[in-house]
């Protein structure tokens, strides 16, 4: 049912005006019929998960509604692409920038081509696991407490061969699957997202690395892969834009949670299986994030300079913003860019608010009911 219920949406060749965008947003299709599942949409979707990332369902009617085909679209904090595979789904040409090294994989790997199951698990069959060169006293005792170690040294050995050999899906599929609670994941039983701390007691059983993941492989190719390479990914920060001026339709993107989400911690195991694992390199990866409190407004501002420049004359910025709470006031985010973007030459357009409900499945520093803002500028 929900598979034929994508492909029955997933024509989006109509163009709509401002006032035809705004009352389709209004509409919140994505929290009803089968749009309000996390696993709707392309199967690429679900290789890894990512905190605060926004749902595919929604990706998909922001897309339908704000962007054309054939247009380029960036998203300046694409964390695992989301907005830029459902774009790049949909017939645009798809930029997606991070500095998150964990989100820059797991998105790096939606980017091949007529991806095939039968070659891939051929490519699996015939890696080299050299468990003898895997050296463990580099890691962190608190990593190795997730583990079989004999599943360990072959996790990092393979993820170390695909590395050099630039098989990107491969790679994310397996980075994925090296935390979590099912059969088909590596570690001992953990969340999903948040790496919980497993039992003590609990000695972890060795789980063979490749079976596993040529299974996750089959699942996440369940619907294909691209077919045109409209999906481009790489590391960028969002105040520093590698791209040359007006060469932008749209930009789409869902920005840093304004001191709520801590996107380094949240996915602290992942990034130490990929070897960033030591405290400072993890300290200074925070601080390059936009999301501390007395510097989100500043930092989002040198952002919204550079969208300016790179975008073309009337083209369109919409960014998807949540509430902040402090012990002393609630902070409206979008009405907070609002005047910055209106500082910066661009010219407001519509908000839509939906209210989301408390996930406890996440980290979270309050319990009141959230409101999610989509905003909606176009450049001077």
């Amino acid at each position: 049912m929900q598979k034929k219920l994508f492909k029955s949406v997933n024509q989006l060749d109509k163009l709509f005006s401002i006032e035809e965008c705004k009352e389709g947003l209004e509409k919140l299709e994505w929290k009803k019929g089968g749009f309000e599942k996390q696993s709707w949409g392309h199967s690429l979707h679900r290789i890894g998960p990512y905190v605060g990332r926004i749902k595919p369902s929604f990706a998909h009617f922001i897309i339908k509604y704000f962007t054309n085909k054939n247009e380029t679209i960036l998203d300046p904090f694409c964390g695992i692409g989301t907005l830029a595979l459902e774009a790049a789904l949909n017939g645009r040409n798809a930029i997606g920038f991070d500095i998150n090294p964990y989100a820059l994989k797991i998105a790096k790997s939606k980017t091949q081509i007529n991806l095939d199951v039968e070659r891939l698990t051929k490519i699996v069959h015939r890696a080299p696991i050299n468990k003898k060169l895997i050296n463990l006293d580099a890691f962190p005792d608190w990593v190795k407490e997730y583990y079989n170690l004999e599943t360990l040294k072959e996790i990092l050995s393979l993820l170390e061969y695909f590395k050099r050999n630039h098989h990107h899906y491969i790679y994310g599929c397996l980075l994925a699957i090296s935390q979590g609670h099912r059969v088909g994941h590596l570690s001992k039983p953990s969340a999903w997202t948040l790496p919980f701390k497993p039992k003590p007691d609990d000695a972890g059983e060795y789980r063979e690395v490749k079976p596993r993941l040529i299974q996750k492989i089959e699942r996440n190719l369940k619907d294909g892969s691209l077919e045109e390479q409209l999906l481009k990914i790489q590391k960028c920060d969002a105040r520093k834009l590698k791209l040359e001026k007006n060469s932008i339709d749209k930009v789409v993107s869902s920005p840093p949670y304004f001191n709520t989400l801590d996107y380094v911690n949240s996915h602290r195991l992942r990034l130490a299986i990929m070897g960033i694992h030591d405290e400072k390199t993890k300290t200074n990866l925070k601080k390059k994030t936009i999301q501390h409190f007395n510097t989100y407004l500043k930092e989002m501002e040198k952002t919204i300079v550079q969208l300016h420049y790179v975008l073309k004359k009337g083209g369109r910025c919409c960014f998807v913003v949540g509430d902040h709470f402090t012990p002393k006031k609630d902070i409206n985010t979008a009405e907070e860019l609002l005047k910055i973007f209106d500082n910066n030459g661009f010219k407001h357009l519509f908000t839509v608010v939906d209210s989301i409900p408390v996930n406890k499945s996440v980290q979270k520093r309050t319990s009141k009911i959230k409101h999610e803002r989509i905003i909606a500028f176009e450049k001077k």
